[in-house]
């Protein structure tokens, strides 16, 4: 039956011009939508029109399955659509038809506008046209950008969620399904194929979170029948369309900024490398090196000279919040859908891979992989000390860029600019100037530094705080944390002037010192890395009797280096289980190498023992352990000092793997006499009468025991409320000297050696 109560004025959509806001374009999308809801009504009258002939669309009406059957309309929904005016079919199609070309020739006038900057409610940074930029960015259909806006007009305004209930009868708290909108959305699809693999989890909708599918209430289907699926847009994508530009960023990622700080001639190259791996149109890189040493600045950096963005998703903050939810596929597309948005650099901190986490990551490497593999235009960096095989199962194949670690000519530079913004300019020098011969730091680890101490010195003013003293205590106490319960970190205010030593010892001493300071810039600079395959790593053997000072001078050689000394435990590191030593020997090695600690391997010949004819099973494991240490102490890049009290113990091919080996004698009565003056601090009360020379002569002791006798004689004195007095000290020493295993007899006048 023909209507002639046709509404025609929906084909005069009106003048061209710029939409006045982000708004009024949806408004404009929404009057199409409205349209588009007047056609459904039109082609599916037996869904709206009851049995009664009244409006019904909750209820299935016998006409509706007639038709389905035989393709004839009801004449009662037909006479139900001319009484209500609702237009025919063909009308709303080309009044449709006529709207959206109408919202095309605005859309370019606005862009135009927004070019010109003549368009006060469009910020000038804005997106004028987010409709089509949102196609672009994710080369969707012509169906899929109307399945989004018809989603988005209904969460966006209650004008068109009215409609769609008015059409659909749902409940005011549902979404619409799948269903409804491949009907009602029929003409913007080349096929019924299109039509339904829209929603299928291989689409773009799905694939980056621009649409989220529900089950219907009171059911709960992983993945529902596409005829009852409840569609929606997430809210993001509904502020993107009405204008709001703001960055959304997933949870556990964050935006990060250009740093501000002038790059290092050793990270420009590596910087440089990133900049031209960026400029590619798919991007697969490991930035290679230690936290802290600007592997994220590098990026941050080569992204700012494109003028893109870098998207920061932590690892480790990743694997917790999958632990608990499950839902990989839907967070892993949130994910992509903001970095298409901004056009971000994705760059993952893959420091999980040496977590807890790791028994995790490798269940579900194959699940992460494919999500990166899939993402054929994906800029991806991956922060990493090193690849390994488990970064290769969740990242798959990744070129490697290493960040260099800054060398020892660029710390003062770095020291003085991060100085500068709290200490006057003379005294940044000074301090820079003492901090630059310790460790070699990047500029985010002197700054981290520099707040951990006035942290620590929180009512001092930054002179105060911010001493060398302090700054380097801070670092001692932060650098190779992670050694704990395998090390203990010891050290000393002595430096090499307090101890009492031989000229030639002391000679070889300051040797070491040099060479721990420059042996890097020899490395590097003067190019003798090629000849030495084994890095510029330092290995000092100190051996002699106990109580000779070995400890002591190696506490010392970590003052004057300005490192962090770390004792290991023989008794945590050597395990019972085989291959357990090595793992704990390959995890100190690689902390103390990344914190640049020194390490010291106390009696070292229970570690480094002779190897034996192999006469049994315990025999060959014991020396396989002797083998893997050589091994990573020759690859060692920091300071190791192994100390021994019996050097003919130790395995032959050590020696060629130590640069300095130094043989600690028993004092002299010279060494001795100085030894009992400096072990009495110059605040403990001494009477005159004290002859160290005579007490030096008679007692034949190391420094150890003679420290052990002044301590004695010390306490004694204070017990007394007397000074420490020549007979005091006469009487520990000879306490001290019994207890080496020496005999000794008494005189009338004083005792003597037997």
């Amino acid at each position: 039956m023909e209507n002639k109560d046709t509404r025609t004025d929906y084909e005069l959509p009106g003048a061209v011009s710029p939409f006045e806001s982000h708004v009024s374009m949806m408004h404009a999308y929404g009057e199409v939508f409205v349209i588009l809801c007047l056609r459904y009504m039109g082609l599916h009258g037996e869904r709206i029109v009851n049995d009664a002939g009244g409006y019904g669309p909750q209820s299935v009406a016998l006409a509706e399955l007639f038709e389905a059957v035989t393709g004839q309309r009801s004449q009662q929904s037909l006479e139900w659509m001319q009484g209500h005016r609702v237009p025919p079919p063909e009308a709303c199609r080309l009044a449709a038809q006529a709207r959206l070309e109408h919202i095309r020739h605005c859309c370019e006038r606005t862009f135009e506008a927004h070019e010109a900057g003549k368009l006060e409610n469009f910020p000038k940074d804005a997106d004028p046209v987010p409709v089509e930029t949102l196609q672009n960015n994710f080369g969707l259909t012509t169906l899929e950008v109307f399945v989004i806006l018809s989603c988005a007009l209904i969460q966006f305004d209650e004008r068109y969620a009215r409609a769609w209930h008015y059409v659909t009868g749902a409940n005011a708290d549902a979404h619409p399904t799948a269903g409804f909108l491949t009907e009602l959305l029929r003409d913007f699809a080349r096929d019924d194929r299109e039509l339904v693999s829209c929603f299928m989890q291989t689409s773009a909708l799905r694939r980056y979170a621009l649409v989220e599918i529900a089950s219907a209430p009171g059911r709960n289907d992983s993945e529902p029948p596409v005829s009852s699926a409840q569609v929606s847009v997430p809210n993001r994508i509904v502020s993107l369309l009405i204008g709001n530009q703001a960055v959304c960023v997933p949870e556990s990622c964050r935006m990060l900024e250009r740093s501000s700080a002038e790059a290092l001639a050793s990270a420009k190259t590596a910087e440089n490398a990133i900049f031209r791996q960026m400029q590619k149109k798919s991007m697969r890189l490991a930035v290679l090196g230690y936290r802290g040493i600007g592997r994220r600045d590098a990026v941050c950096q080569a992204a700012g000279r494109l003028g893109v963005p870098v998207m920061l998703l932590s690892l480790d903050e990743l694997c917790d919040r999958l632990m608990q939810d499950r839902q990989t596929e839907r967070y892993f597309a949130s994910i992509l859908r903001e970095i298409r948005i901004s056009h971000a650099v994705l760059l993952v901190d893959a420091e999980a891979l040496q977590s807890e986490h790791e028994t995790w990551l490798l269940r579900h490497a194959h699940k992460i992989r494919m999500v990166f593999e899939k993402e054929a235009h994906l800029s991806l960096a991956v922060l990493l000390e090193r690849q390994n095989s488990l970064s290769r199962e969740v990242f798959g194949e990744l070129s490697e860029i290493a960040i260099p670690a800054p060398s020892r000519a660029e710390q003062p530079k770095l020291w003085r600019a991060a100085l500068s913004r709290l200490l006057d300019g003379e005294t940044a020098q000074s301090v820079s100037e003492m901090m630059a011969g310790g460790y070699c730091l990047s500029y985010a680890e002197i700054i981290s530094a520099i707040d951990r101490t006035r942290a620590r010195f929180p009512f001092d003013a930054p002179a105060r705080a911010l001493t060398a003293e302090n700054l380097s205590d801070t670092l001692n106490k932060t650098r190779g944390q992670k050694l704990e319960g395998l090390a203990s970190l010891r050290s000393t205010s002595l430096y090499l002037k307090d101890i009492v030593l031989s000229e030639d010892i002391r000679k070889v001493l300051n040797e070491i010192i040099n060479y721990a300071k420059y042996s890097e810039t020899v490395m590097r600079d003067w190019g003798f890395a090629k000849y030495n395959t084994s890095g510029a790593g330092l290995s000092v053997l100190l051996s002699g009797v106990p109580g000779t000072g070995k400890t002591l001078t190696a506490l010392v050689l970590a003052h004057e280096l300005g490192r962090a000394l770390y004792v290991v435990d023989l008794s945590r590191v050597v395990d019972k289980y085989i291959g357990e030593t090595e793992k704990k020997l390959a995890q100190i090695f690689d902390e103390a190498e990344r914190s640049q600690a020194m390490l010291l391997f106390d009696e070292a010949d229970s570690l480094f023992a002779k190897r034996t004819d192999v006469k049994s099973s315990n025999d060959r494991y014991a020396n396989l352990e002797v083998n893997y240490l050589l091994q990573r102490l020759e690859a060692y890049r920091g300071v190791s000092i192994l100390t021994t009290n019996f050097g003919g113990g130790l395995d032959e091919a050590l020696a060629r793997r130590i640069q300095f080996k130094i043989d600690f004698p028993m004092p002299d009565a010279a060494q001795r006499t100085l030894l009992w003056q400096k072990l009495i601090p110059p605040g403990a009360p001494c009477a005159s009468d004290i002859d160290f020379g005579a007490i030096a002569e008679h007692f034949e002791m190391s420094g150890g025991h003679i420290k052990n006798a002044v301590f004695r004689a010390s306490i004694q004195a204070l017990s007394e409320n007397a000074e420490i007095s020549h007979a005091m000290l006469w009487e520990a020493a000879a306490h001290e000297y019994r207890s080496m295993g020496h005999i000794m007899r008494d005189d009338s006048e004083d005792e003597r050696l037997v």
